[in-house]
Order: structure tokens, then sequence, then C-alpha cells
């Protein structure tokens, strides 16, 4: 009868007990060292979000307190404003370009722009009024207002042909403001060239799409008190349009 073999269980693995305090040892340092790498990056983000917002409220603040001074110089609403207008729009202009420097908005770029106009540096106030509008073309405040100024630089400029331009560029606007003035600037400016045709459409077209301006009710007034006479010695009463105006530049 054949013998029968008995298999023997497996003997169980020493535990070495210093090298698994050792493994742990170096498990706890990789994850110390992981919880510190991402402690100094958060640390890290934290500060240069807090430099950024420093940076930023003393840039606002820089700005706000630049701006303000230049406003009061600008309208003479300051106590200690100078008399002469020249030494205003020059201190004016160095604060609004100061503000700028500090916090890059439409208003101190405006401003810098209506300064330089002030002092009658045309042609450097036709670049930055550029740049409001070329910069800024969402802004419904200074984009015609920079527009306006524009054409009136141009006129001093005695470019009527580029005053007709900005003027244009108001009128086709997705913004209202100033849209009746530009319409009254234009006529005054076609009337000054001797094209009078174009000059009473541009009034007919002031009057049809805004009869409550006061450049229209003003027409419309002057030309009532024409037609009055015109009426008793049994003349042609005036056409719409036919408004005599003042040359532009006057």
């Amino acid at each position: 009868m054949p013998h029968t073999i008995k298999k023997r269980a497996p003997k169980e693995a020493k535990t070495d007990g210093a090298a698994v305090y050792s493994e742990l040892k170096e498990s706890i340092a990789k994850r110390q060292k992981t919880v510190l790498t991402l402690s100094i990056a958060v640390l890290a983000v934290l500060a240069i979000a807090a430099g950024i917002y420093f940076y930023h409220s003393n840039a606002v603040r820089t700005a706000n307190n630049n701006n303000a001074q230049g406003y009061a110089l600008y309208y003479g609403l300051s106590a200690q404003t100078p008399p002469a207008a020249a030494q205003r729009y020059t201190l004016a202009l160095s604060f609004f370009q100061k503000a700028y420097a500090a916090r890059k908005s439409a208003y101190s770029l405006y401003y810098i722009g209506a300064s330089q106009y002030a002092l009658g540096q045309y042609g450097q106030a036709l670049d930055t009024f550029k740049k409001v509008y070329s910069n800024y073309p969402g802004d419904a405040q200074f984009v015609p207002l920079s527009l306006y100024k524009s054409a009136m630089a141009a006129l001093m400029l005695g470019k009527n042909a580029d005053a007709l331009k900005y003027l244009s560029m108001m009128e086709s606007s997705q913004f209202n403001s100033l849209k009746d003035m530009a319409y009254y600037e234009d006529a005054r400016i076609l009337a000054s060239m001797g094209r009078k045709d174009e000059a009473n459409r541009k009034i007919d077209e002031l009057i049809r799409l805004f009869p409550e301006s006061p450049y229209a009710q003003d027409l419309k007034a002057q030309m009532g008190a024409a037609q009055a006479p015109a009426a008793a010695a049994g003349k042609q009463p005036a056409q719409a349009g036919s408004k005599t105006l003042t040359p532009a530049g006057k």
C-alpha cells in the first residue's frame, strides 16, 4: 500500500517590524511634503490675489482722487482754482493724465482730450478723442462727446470735411445722445460751405427725428417768425429747412 504524503501548510512570512516602520515613516513624510507643497501653493495664490486686490483698490483710489481734482479745476469749482484759464486747464490736464496712468478709463481719457482742446491743442485733442471712441466703443456717454469734440477740433483746424465726417459718425451711431446737436452742427457747416440744399435736408431730418429737441424747437420758432411777415405781405411762406443758419464756428 502506497505511503500517503502529507502536505505541509506554508509557513507565514516573518514580519520585519523595522522595515514596516521605515515604510510607514517614509509614507508619512511623503504625505507631509505633499500637504506642505499644497499649502505653500495656496498661500502663494492668496498672496497674489491680495496683492492684486490691494493694487487695484489703490489704483482706483488714486484715479478717483486725481479725476476729482482735475474736474474741479476744469470747471472752476474749487476755491483754489487759478483765475487764468490756461493755468486751470494745464493743471486739470496733469491731474487727468495721472488718473489715466493709475487706472485707464473713458472718463479720464475724454477729459484729457477736453483739456487739450481747451488749451488750443487741437491736433493732440483729436488723437485723444480717437482713443476714446476706438478703445471704448460701447461707452454711451463719452463716445458721442468725443465725436462731437472731434468735429469742433477739426473745425478749429479749418478741416470742414473732417468735421462733417465726425458728425456723420454721430448721426449713424448706436447712441442717441447728442444726435440732434450733430444734425444741427452738420447743417451749420454745410451752410457755411455754400451747400444750402444739403443743409436744408439736415434741418428737415433734425425736425423730423427730434421734434422735441431744443435745436428743432429753435428752428421751428425762427421759421415761424420768418413766415409771419411773409404771409402778411402775401409772399410764399418759408419751407421747412429754409432757415438761414449762423455759419459754423461763430
